[in-house]
C-alpha cells in the first residue's frame, strides 16, 4: 500500500532521471526526488590544481527499483552524479525507496 503511494507521488512531483545500477547497467528512466543538500560553513567549490571541483552533495529518494550502490550513477537535466551512498528504506517488512547521497561525477577525477 505505502509502495503504490510513494510510487504515486514520485510520479507527480519527482524529477526525470536515468539510473545506471547494477541491476540496469544499459539505464532506467524513472523519476525521483533530487535536490542539493545544503550546509553551512561548507564550500561549494574548493580549488585544485585543475581549477574549481564542485563540493556539492545531492539528496536522491527513488522507487525500490534498480537498487543503488556505490557503483551506481545517476543522471540528471543531462549532468551525471555517482552514488557516494545509499540506504533502503522499509516500511515494515516491504522495500518502499531508496535514500542516497550523490555528488557531481567529475568530482571522481580531482577527488
Amino acid at each position: 500500500m505505502m509502495e503504490r503511494e510513494f510510487t504515486r507521488i514520485l510520479a507527480r512531483y519527482g524529477q526525470n532521471v536515468r539510473v545506471y545500477a547494477t541491476g540496469a547497467p544499459e539505464g532506467k528512466a524513472l523519476r525521483a526526488f533530487f535536490q542539493p543538500m545544503r550546509e553551512r560553513g561548507t564550500e561549494q567549490s574548493v580549488p585544485s590544481p585543475l581549477g574549481q571541483v564542485k563540493q556539492d552533495r545531492f539528496l536522491y529518494f527513488g522507487p525500490p527499483e534498480p537498487a543503488l550502490d556505490e557503483e551506481s550513477r545517476v543522471e540528471v537535466g543531462g549532468e551525471c552524479f555517482r552514488v557516494r551512498a545509499a540506504q533502503p528504506v522499509y516500511v515494515g517488512q516491504r522495500l518502499s525507496h531508496w535514500w542516497a547521497v550523490l555528488s557531481h561525477r567529475a568530482q571522481e577525477v580531482v577527488g
